[in-house]
């Protein structure tokens, strides 16, 4: 009996997380301020599933200008495109919360 709310646990506090990023990413595709930015590098992670086989996947870090004139550097909320260091793309962000843009 210990181990299932152990198990219960682990399952709620991913899903919480799951839920939190996702209504972070809908926020921001909502409420955003639409801008260019520019691929400047990506960066190779790989996991590991529960039955031990590798994955791949790429972070994606941009710079952009403000609407007010300052520039960012950080990585983006959501890089599921396939995406080549110097391409032009569109984001979107929350004024104050500069460093969590999503792709538009």
């Amino acid at each position: 009996m210990r181990y299932i709310n152990f198990e219960v646990m682990i399952i709620a506090f991913v899903a919480l997380s799951f839920l939190w990023t996702l209504f972070k990413i809908i926020r921001v595709r909502m409420l955003g301020v639409e801008v260019n930015a520019f691929i400047t590098r990506l960066e190779e992670h790989e996991t590991t599933d529960a039955d031990g086989i590798p994955s791949e996947y790429y972070e994606v870090y941009v710079r952009y200008q403000t609407k007010d004139g300052r520039t960012v550097n950080t990585s983006l909320a959501n890089s599921t495109a396939f995406l080549n260091v110097g391409d032009l793309v569109r984001i979107k962000y929350i004024p104050g919360q500069e460093d969590y843009p999503v792709l538009a």
